[in-house]
């Protein structure tokens, strides 16, 4: 008598097999990877801007204004500080998830995507990963861009 194996026990244990061989399983973005930081960054940004407008019923105007959040969101808000992101300042967020032209607008972005493409951060709190072409074509937010090398020097 020949044995064949069962087609659920086959697809079983080639599962098995793929779940426990190198390189599957494994989390794109390890706990330290340069992409996660970018999107943490990101994110803390668009979370800080988003509370600082709802509790003041305005944007910011600046990272000043966001100072009462630094223990809070310290990556973000020290990314900013260092330049490693760019926020266009005084514009308010829109609905999170918004599909309108004004949610797809450019809020923030890290400060290498304009040449080398990279992670950005839309009105509609949404972060994406561009190109350096679909960086410069996409619309970006009508507020300005802090200097911040010169209030590092102010302080």
């Amino acid at each position: 008598m020949t044995y064949r194996p069962r087609t659920a026990e086959l697809v079983s244990a080639i599962a098995l097999a793929l779940a426990f061989a190198p390189g599957c399983g494994k989390d794109p973005n390890p706990p330290n990877s340069p992409q996660l930081y970018s999107n943490n960054v990101l994110f803390e940004i668009g979370d800080t801007i988003n509370t600082y407008y709802i509790q003041h019923k305005k944007a910011p105007q600046g990272i000043k204004d966001l100072a009462e959040f630094a223990d809070t969101f310290a990556t973000g808000i020290g990314a900013a500080r260092r330049g490693e992101v760019v926020v266009f300042w005084g514009v308010a967020p829109v609905e999170s998830g918004s599909t309108s032209p004004e949610g797809q607008e450019v809020l923030a972005y890290l400060k290498e995507s304009p040449e080398s493409g990279g992670g950005v951060l839309t009105r509609a709190l949404q972060i994406k990963s561009l190109t350096a072409e679909e960086f410069k074509a996409a619309p970006k937010a009508a507020g300005k861009i802090e200097d911040v090398s010169k209030a590092a020097k102010k302080k």
